[in-house]
């Protein structure tokens, strides 16, 4: 079988199972099973398991396991230095283990429910197309559900999504959004852009006396036409 044919037939049985079988209720406490995840989070969490296995000598396992949101970026050290601007302390990040093109791609075969918290989820969406009984969804919009691995471990997922911040906007004044709101450095742009606002105004100058200067300009034009004026009538 070739590749193309077997992503087609592994990406319809997703699809058929996901569409079939309901992974709800909505309360956030209550396990999904492993059987509903995508196969990359399976392989996640199973070299996890084994990790603990080794790691311990009579090879038990916990009964829960806390795993890092392979969706969200990662908080590992603290760095030496503060930040200059603020003077916070400052830490090194790593990237998500699935990269954001790939979440997408996840979050089309799969309820959003059922996968852990991404930022390119969108449970409103999700709890509006199932009607008005998931209203309970917006609720749990920040939170990963647990995942059941077997009957007797359970899987959390780790991680917060930081909410987004948005722009206070006054009421009486019409704001927009553009492309330096928001930021603590402004980016440099390009030299045009930064001296438009200066040569704006030397035009504006150069405009205000301009209708004077076209009458003066005229007046004296006329005057030398009749000063060259020859004497001789022919």
């Amino acid at each position: 079988m070739s590749t193309i044919t077997r992503r087609l037939l592994s990406s319809s049985s997703i699809i058929r199972s996901t569409a079939l079988e309901n992974t709800l209720p909505l309360d956030p406490s209550s396990p999904v099973h492993a059987k509903h995840l995508p196969r990359v989070l399976q392989r996640c969490i199973a070299k996890r398991i084994n990790a603990i296995e080794q790691s311990t000598e009579d090879g038990s396992i916990p009964s829960t396991i806390h795993i890092h949101n392979p969706f969200l970026v990662q908080r590992t050290n603290r760095r030496s230095s503060e930040s200059e601007l603020t003077g916070e302390a400052r830490y090194n990040w790593k990237k998500p283990a699935i990269s954001n093109r790939r979440q997408k791609q996840l979050l089309q075969l799969h309820p959003s429910i059922d996968l852990p918290i991404s930022a390119k989820s969108n449970r409103t969406s999700f709890a509006s197309a199932l009607g008005s009984e998931s209203e309970e969804l917006l609720e749990i919009e920040g939170i990963s559900r647990p995942v059941r691995w077997n009957e007797k471990t359970t899987i959390n997922w780790t991680g917060q999504l930081k909410p987004k911040k948005h722009q206070q906007k006054d009421v009486n004044e019409a704001t927009t959004k553009s492309l330096y709101s928001g930021r603590k450095l402004m980016f440099k742009g390009h030299k045009d852009e930064r001296n438009r606002a200066q040569k704006l105004a030397d035009r504006q100058t150069r405009l205000d006396g301009m209708e004077k200067r076209i009458k003066d300009w005229r007046q004296g034009r006329n005057d030398e036409k009749i000063r060259n004026r020859p004497s001789l009538p022919f």
